[in-house]
């Protein structure tokens, strides 16, 4: 059993294991005074218990204050309320010195940027350290003695900021202006006032791509380059142009080496993974260009190199010389939390109530930045290595490159709660990938309560939540949504080969408005590979749709086995709610699958959808056990496909109702027989083609209870937790927010 309080919903959080022990959480939320009551004894004990401590322990807790402006009291810093720091380095050289590294020292931040000229790096040394931001009655006493000038810096959250603000700015006409940045390599993210300025780019209108004419025939050739279609490339300087290649489930990212117009070639000093134009289904030859000083529109930048001159134009809202916040990210890591040795890991940090913002992002001239889940990566804005007993809570990870939050192998015992990860280059969280030289896989980790939204702004095929290589690990109650490829991924052995994933809970999660037609190939939950004692439990998805092609609400990728895919309600999916490439000894019970395949092929060649549920690459073992799912069909035709496997699939199907309101002719298997043919083949023999009699409306998606004379439930369907965040409706479109950058 744990605990824990969300404080952005003013609740208590109260978890346990169900009666029987299995690794699904029972977690209830309380808002009342009972809980308070009941907590007051264990409460009273741990405050007995800390009060003996102290005549044990002389000095049990430390406070150090950071205040970074210039200071009434002089160059006398020492770290107190009334001396304190200027800069969080500082606070942390004075912890490094410390004779006892048993007592917890907390860092207390004034809320405002706290830049960083350097990655913040905490090791061994900084153990028991806790870093939050400071109480609103020491902020009144600072703010007495701050110039006024700095007194409209005053945030609500103090931010760990990895960039540097940029204030020369000159207007050049119109609203146009430049700013010169001789100190900095290079300026690839803007952000004016907490929001993204996009780089330039060709086409303009960010729904539009450009199209190649043809893929080079030389394999090798081919991943460096493409032909172009004639005045695709006619601009002045090409020098810090990017050039973004579109394949099915990944993009890649190129600099121009040279442009040959005589036969409309372009070649690139950087490699695609595959060759370009390998996948032409998915990819349909397009890409587009950035940072070209020609396509410069209203709310856009471009940076030339040569000059380090950045160029802006406005909307006319604002003029850049009256706006103090305009940074650039220059650290690509932020923070990070590491040990230096495996055998000295950094021990029981507490990083709360702080904001982690302006990650960087660097792609060498010659590195192939093209990889599922944008893996070329190898940093994010907060990193956490070689660590233990690690509490993140109540953080905000934002305006970054790459991912927001990195939890790499060698970790254990790390939680991070009650968070937000939004406006990412890349993804938001990712969970071990290195493993070697590494001791052992992440491990007994809890991600609980958080959110992680608008990623991929930079990198489109980023992933919300990664979990790569790890073991013991609780994902509960997370709320993931727009991203442009896969919401959530687990695994990364492909097939049937060793794998050092396992017991991954994934619970209560809402996941919603993923793919958002750029990639293809995705699902709302993704998994590749053997998974023992995980569990996909009680998670709420919809809106997966992908530019052209497979696109699933849970995806059971290559070799995915010995998982349970219980109590989840997945629906408005692009091609099937539930698809699995190959795989053994799943168990898929009590689901509703809704409104599948509902997806017209957006283009003349893209293959059509594939209904609910479907298994592909037959084996000679049981892909799937199938029972007490309510498959709710809406294909308004004749006919319609309910599961469609390929020739020989062994699966077993049993005790399921089946239902489409337009009283559609239903198929199932391989040679697409009724629903008869198909129960005299041994499947379904307890099942129904029959209303599942849901509660709730249908018109609005709410599919969470049934009636008692439910068909479902006299088939031994229970009814299914309602998240607090969802909201009712049917709407499959993005929602995409104004006030955010999110485009393509």
């Amino acid at each position: 059993m744990f605990e824990y309080y969300d404080s952005r919903n003013k609740s208590f959080i109260l978890c346990a294991l169900d009666k029987n022990k299995t690794k699904v959480y029972i977690c209830a939320r309380i808002f009342s005074f009972e809980y308070f009551h009941a907590m007051f004894i264990l409460t009273l004990y741990r405050i007995l218990l800390f009060l003996s401590l102290l005549i044990v322990i002389s000095s049990t807790s430390d406070d150090l204050y950071v205040v970074p402006y210039r200071f009434f009291v002089g160059i006398n810093c020492n770290g107190s309320l009334t001396h304190p720091y200027s800069s969080l380095q500082q606070a942390l050289d004075h912890i490094e010195y410390r004779t006892n590294l048993t007592y917890r020292t907390t860092i207390h931040l004034y809320p405002t940027y706290h830049f960083v000229n350097n990655t913040l790096h905490l090791t061994q040394a900084h153990s028991h350290v806790q870093i939050s931001t400071m109480n609103d009655v020491d902020v009144k006493f600072y703010e007495k003695f701050i110039s006024q000038e700095y007194l409209h810096e005053r945030l609500t959250t103090a931010v760990i900021s990895g960039g540097v603000k940029i204030n020369n700015w000159t207007r050049i006409n119109g609203n146009t202006y430049s700013a010169h940045v001789p100190t900095l390599n290079y300026v690839n993210q803007l952000f004016i006032n907490n929001q993204r300025i996009p780089r330039t780019r060709i086409p303009t209108n960010y729904s539009e791509y450009l199209y190649y004419a043809a893929p080079l025939n030389d394999p090798l050739e081919g991943r460096y380059g493409f032909q172009y279609a004639p005045g695709q490339f006619n601009y002045t300087s090409l020098a810090d142009a990017m050039v973004i290649v579109y394949h099915s489930w990944t993009e890649s990212h190129h600099y121009i080496d040279r442009v040959i117009p005589s036969n409309n070639t372009i070649f690139f000093t950087n490699p695609s993974k595959y060759p370009i134009g390998q996948f032409p289904p998915e990819g349909k030859k397009r890409f587009h260009i950035e940072n070209l000083c020609e396509g410069l529109i209203a709310s856009s930048f471009c940076f030339v190199n040569e000059s380090k001159t950045i160029y802006l134009m406005t909307n006319g809202s604002y003029d850049p010389r009256n706006v103090n916040n305009i940074i650039t990210p220059v650290n690509e890591i932020v923070v990070l939390l590491a040990g230096d040795e495996w055998s000295r890991p950094i021990e029981n940090v507490i990083v709360n109530n702080v904001a982690i913002e302006h990650g960087a992002w660097t792609i060498d001239r010659t590195e192939e930045a093209d990889g599922s889940e944008a893996v070329f990566l190898r940093f994010a804005a907060f990193v956490v290595a070689n660590a233990s007993s690690i509490i993140i809570s109540n953080v905000e990870i934002s305006h970054t490159g790459a991912y927001g939050l990195w939890i790499n192998a060698g970790t254990e015992k790390i939680d991070f709660l009650n968070s937000l990860i939004t406006d990412t280059g890349a993804g938001g969280l990712w969970i071990g990938r290195d493993l070697a030289p590494m001791p052992k896989a992440a491990n007994s980790l809890k991600i609980i309560s958080n959110e992680i939204s608008y990623g991929g702004n930079v990198f489109p095929s980023a992933v919300g939540l990664v979990d790569s290589t790890s073991f013991d690990v609780i994902i509960i109650n997370n709320v993931i949504h727009h991203h442009r490829y896969n919401g959530m991924s687990i695994g990364s052995t492909l097939g049937y080969g060793p794998t050092g994933t396992k017991n991954i809970l994934v619970q209560e999660n809402y996941i919603y408005n993923t793919g958002q037609h750029i990639l293809c190939d995705q699902g709302g939950i993704y998994t590749i590979g053997i998974l023992p004692g995980t569990i996909i439990h009680g998670n709420v998805i919809k809106n997966v749709f992908s530019y052209s092609m497979s696109m699933f609400g849970i995806y059971l990728d290559e070799g995915t086995s010995d998982i349970v895919v219980s109590n989840n309600i997945v629906y408005n999916t692009g091609w099937c709610s539930l698809y699995q490439h190959y795989g053994a000894n799943n168990t898929i019970i009590n689901n509703v699958f809704a409104r599948a395949s509902i997806n017209s092929p957006p283009h003349s060649d893209d293959p059509p959808p594939m209904g609910d549920i479907y298994i592909g690459r037959a084996e000679n073992h049981t892909s799937w056990i199938f029972t007490h799912n309510i498959i709710y069909n809406t294909v308004n035709h004749s006919q319609t496909t309910v599961y469609r496997p390929d020739n020989g699939t062994l699966a077993s199907f049993d005790s399921n109702v089946y239902y489409n309101p337009y009283n559609a002719q239903l198929l199932f298997g391989y040679a697409q027989m009724s629903f008869s043919d198909w129960q005299k083949t041994g499947q379904d023999n307890n099942s129904l083609i029959a209303d599942p009699l849901f509660l709730g409306d249908v018109n609005q998606c709410d599919f969470f209870t049934i009636q008692s004379n439910s068909p479902a439930a006299r088939l031994g369907f229970t009814n299914l937790t309602k998240p607090f965040q969802w909201t009712p409706g049917c709407n499959t479109d993005d929602e995409i927010k104004l006030n955010q950058f999110y485009h393509w």
